[in-house]
């Protein structure tokens, strides 16, 4: 028998997973479920993957883990993921976006929802959003937080991509510092260039 904090593992490498784009976040999450079928943000996290991936095949797999998680009893925050899944397998990115903003504000420690948020702008162009969504929550952040590097990475490519080129090539290059494997703040790094 696995202990609670070994099933808590698996979800947390699959969101470092996620944020790093590396390796297979799907199998990890999916090892939470089996473990502990009744994790709500495990069957979030699962829906998240397969939507954000931005492939068809993906959606009645998100759609499944959404029902999966709307039928558990859950916290006011999980309860936002699982309202922004659900508006994401709708195809209604936009009020997704609006759900994880304000998840964001309320929760601004919560990396899932600044990275599904970010990914969400980054879909629908919203470039504003791509920097503002993470610098509102960037002052609560700092290096002993796990995922760090992911936010400093974020919000590169935010500054980037509305054009603040000094302070993304910074943060960027500071959030590869932290964690070499972030290919997102490489991304934004790239992006610069």
């Amino acid at each position: 028998m696995v202990n609670r904090s070994a099933k808590a593992d698996h979800y947390q490498r699959a969101l470092r997973q996620l944020q790093c784009y590396i390796e297979d976040p799907v199998a990890s999450v999916d090892q939470a479920i089996a473990e502990r079928p009744r994790f709500v943000m495990a069957h979030v996290l699962r829906a998240y993957l397969h939507l954000l991936g931005t492939e068809p095949a993906g959606i009645p797999v998100a759609r499944e883990s959404h029902q999966a998680a709307a039928a558990l009893p859950a916290t006011s925050r999980e309860r936002g993921h699982v309202e922004a899944v659900g508006h994401l397998a709708a195809g209604r990115w936009f009020r997704a976006g609006r759900v994880l903003e304000d998840l964001s504000a309320e929760y601004p420690l919560d990396v899932l929802a600044l990275q599904a948020g970010h990914l969400v702008d980054f879909y629908t162009g919203n470039s504003r959003m791509l920097r503002d969504r993470i610098a509102r929550a960037a002052p609560v952040w700092h290096p002993d937080v796990p995922g760090y590097h992911a936010v400093l990475g974020m919000y590169a490519f935010g500054l980037e991509e509305t054009g603040d080129y000094a302070r993304a090539e910074a943060l960027g290059r500071a959030a590869v510092q932290i964690d070499p494997r972030d290919g997102w703040a490489q991304h934004a790094v790239a992006h610069v260039m």
